[in-house]
């Protein structure tokens, strides 16, 4: 048996996680995430976590919003794609919504007032 034997890297490609939890502090892992997308997924990590690597991920809903890249320890972050979390997502659509509904109603009564001043100057 070899005792100084390096650690297989580990490599999850594509996979889609749900609503996991990794704590991935003070680890040495030798992982390497390409491609995945973790929904609603806690992400521990911090500066004594070791080689970990996220390549082309997608995070919705997570409790990151950017992962930093820290080569000396081995961390690395190329190509990630971070979503507002859904709840902040929809409220920015019904803020949207009613503004476009109250511009229409706005638009709407302008057109309603200019036919009626037409048909009363045409009489």
């Amino acid at each position: 048996m070899i005792k100084d034997r390096l650690p297989e890297e580990r490599v999850i490609w594509r996979k889609r996680f749900h609503a996991q939890y990794f704590d991935f502090r003070g680890k040495s892992l030798f992982t390497r995430f390409d491609s995945c997308e973790f929904v609603k997924c806690t992400l521990l990590i911090e500066l004594d976590t070791e080689q970990l690597a996220f390549t082309g991920c997608v995070f919705k809903d997570c409790n990151v919003d950017r992962l930093e890249q820290d080569e000396e320890h081995g961390l690395y972050a190329r190509g990630n794609l971070f979503d507002r979390p859904i709840e902040e997502r929809r409220a920015a659509l019904e803020k949207r919504l009613a503004r476009a509904l109250a511009e229409r109603a706005k638009w709407q009564r302008t057109a309603e007032d200019g036919s009626a001043s037409k048909l009363k100057g045409d009489k």
